[in-house]
């Protein structure tokens, strides 16, 4: 089967964004971008356009001080209108760690630029335990 186009952008948008690379990252989203991220913590929440995004990208990476690190992407699929992931993760801050599953779902534009992202974590409260100083 042929590599979808857009699970390669996906692809690279997270490992650029990880790797905390979030100026290479913020090129690959359209300029309506939009990024939802759930919970009742400090960086949850919608952001709008992709100078938002980046922003949101930058404050998340700042809180964490560590690159994110993936322990693996189990998988990606394609659909008609989405590309979704599923990551193991680890996060570390101020002597705090958390290993979590994360699903991304993502839209790409035919011109290859990432227009949406919705993120679901399989325990929405650990975030929000993690980041409970910053809410």
């Amino acid at each position: 089967m042929a590599e979808d186009s857009r699970v390669r952008i996906a692809q690279e948008f997270f490992q650029q964004y990880f790797g905390g690379d979030v100026a290479r990252a913020r090129e690959l989203l359209d300029e309506q971008a939009v990024y939802r991220v759930p919970g009742a913590h400090r960086p949850a929440g919608e952001f709008v356009g992709a100078d938002a995004v980046a922003g949101h990208l930058r404050q998340f990476r700042a809180l964490i001080a560590d690159p994110v690190d993936v322990l693996q992407w189990e998988d990606w699929m394609a659909g008609v209108d989405y590309v979704s992931g599923l990551a193991s993760i680890h996060l570390q801050r101020e002597g705090m760690e958390l290993d979590f599953e994360l699903v991304v779902v993502v839209r790409v534009t035919d011109a290859g630029k990432i227009r949406e992202i919705l993120a679901f974590y399989n325990d929405e409260a650990d975030l929000d335990r993690l980041f409970a100083d910053q809410a």
